[in-house]
This record gives structure tokens, C-alpha cells and sequence, in this order.
């Protein structure tokens, strides 16, 4: 029962960490990897003006509008976070749920860990390196690839 708790009590504190990285990803930032800035850099004069930054930060903040009145209220940004944990949920689900019984054991994360690590693992040689972990991991959708046993 233990065991069942702790499985519990991880995978809430991943969705929850997994919905607030998702309420920052809206929040304007100003931004912070070569990718993210260089779509902003319209004009490729390596910087970004506040002409570049605005227009795609407001655009992405009021996607939360569903009301599409111009005004993001609580309620949508708490049904817009309420859509993204249902969705990690779902996602970690599926990715770690082996057995298909709506909860993850240890052993399923073990398995799935092992799979993910050994996935990655170019050269076997039992350790992984920046470059076999970027190779093999798919940009920010996570480890899709990997299954258990």
C-alpha cells in the first residue's frame, strides 16, 4: 500500500510541476534559448526589438481567450491548465501505464527508465553522453519512444 501511495504521490507532484512549466510556456517571457530567440529575431540583425517581441507574446497569451472578447479571465486560464494536466496525464499514462490499469507501479517506472536509458545509449557502453541524449530524445515532446518490458 506504501508503494502505491508513494507512486501516487510522485506522479501528482510531476503534473503538477508539468502544469506549471505549462503556465509559464504562455505567461511573456523574453526568451531565453538560440531557437526560441531566433524566431523572434524577424529581422535577423541579432537582436530582438520590442516591435518582434510584442505582437507573437500577445498573440500566444490570448490564445487562453476563449471567449475571444480580448480579455483573459480566470476562469479560462484555470480551464486552459485544467486541459494540460488531463493532456500530461494522459501522456504519462500511456508512457509508463504498462499493464493498462489506470496507476504506475515502481517496477513500470523502472522498466520504463531502463527502456529510455537504454534507448539513448549509443554505444553501450552503460553511461550516456550530452550528444546520445540529444540524438535520441525527440525535441521537447519528452521520451516517446521508450516502453517497458
Amino acid at each position: 500500500m506504501k508503494t502505491n501511495a508513494t507512486s501516487v504521490a510522485a506522479m501528482t507532484a510531476l503534473i503538477l510541476m508539468g502544469a506549471a512549466g505549462a503556465a509559464f510556456a504562455t505567461e511573456p517571457t523574453l526568451p531565453r534559448s538560440e531557437r526560441s530567440f531566433g524566431r523572434l529575431d524577424a529581422d535577423s540583425d541579432g537582436k530582438v526589438s520590442v516591435n518582434e517581441l510584442k505582437p507573437k507574446a500577445v498573440k500566444r497569451f490570448l490564445r487562453l481567450d476563449d471567449d475571444k472578447n480580448g480579455t483573459v479571465t480566470t476562469a479560462e486560464i484555470d480551464g486552459w491548465l485544467k486541459r494540460g494536466i488531463e493532456k500530461r496525464k494522459d501522456r504519462m499514462l500511456t508512457r509508463l501505464d504498462q499493464n493498462k490499469d489506470g496507476s504506475v507501479t515502481r517496477d513500470e517506472v523502472d522498466a520504463y527508465i531502463d527502456a529510455l536509458f537504454n534507448g539513448a545509449d549509443g554505444d553501450k557502453d552503460g553511461g550516456l553522453t550530452l550528444a546520445e541524449i540529444r540524438e535520441t530524445s525527440p525535441r521537447r515532446t519528452g521520451q516517446r519512444g521508450a516502453t517497458g518490458n
